[in-house]
């Protein structure tokens, strides 16, 4: 098995066996749901959210094809040559480690505070400590930069493609939670939004409405 395939499938076992591990520890913490997309969702973009996912999922069953079987299905799976070599390859494999750990740490900066989606029914505290201190979605960060890790290790076009679609769902998520947030903290998050940036932290002194 080529480089490249170890590194994939090893990073895409450690990310849904933390994620595994993660739900099996919080529903027994905390004794909760923590998945409002999808079936569970409040409303209908929520569930549109939900069903998004599965598109991620087929992505990355083409290149696990891809990787094992050599399949590049009628050449429209075909690597950038110049990104394709094991200086990157190595690079996004040690960035997708980091970004694993850095996802796990957030959740448990969030602990019971935790949920993917809208939780419409749950009186959970607003969390401004920790990552949260400085960016109010770390976790969806660290989720992108372990998606680019991914494109590091296999460059084409189908990676590409997933990321794109990563980053203008997860900016709709954001937006949808930034206005249940307003809805269910009030002033505390109207607050809080002035201090902090939406993935980046905000230079002190900017003047700016918290939207990096």
């Amino acid at each position: 098995m080529k480089t490249p395939a170890i590194f994939f499938l090893t990073l895409a076992l450690l990310y849904f066996l933390q994620d595994i591990l993660l739900r099996w520890l919080f529903r027994r913490k905390y004794d909760k749901t923590d998945t409002y997309i999808g079936r569970n969702a409040p409303n209908e973009m929520q569930r549109y959210f939900g069903n998004a996912i599965y598109f991620t999922l087929i992505y990355y069953l083409v290149i696990f094809i891809y990787l094992i079987a050599d399949f590049d299905f009628w050449g429209l799976v075909h690597n950038i040559s110049r990104l394709d070599n094991s200086l990157f390859h190595w690079i996004g494999f040690i960035f997708g480690i980091i970004s694993i750990f850095l996802m796990t740490a957030v959740r448990l900066n969030l602990g019971e505070s935790w949920r993917v989606g809208l939780d419409y029914q749950s009186s959970d505290d607003l969390i401004t400590t920790g990552f949260y201190k400085y960016v109010r979605n770390p976790y969806f960060l660290f989720l992108l930069c372990f998606q680019f890790s991914l494109i590091l290790i296999v460059p084409n076009a189908i990676m590409i493609a997933s990321y794109i679609q990563s980053i203008l769902l997860l900016g709709l998520q954001i937006r949808q939670e930034e206005m249940f947030l307003t809805e269910k903290y009030g002033n505390a998050y109207l607050q809080y939004k002035t201090k902090t940036g939406r993935y980046f932290p905000l230079i002190k002194g900017e003047e700016s409405d918290g939207e990096k």
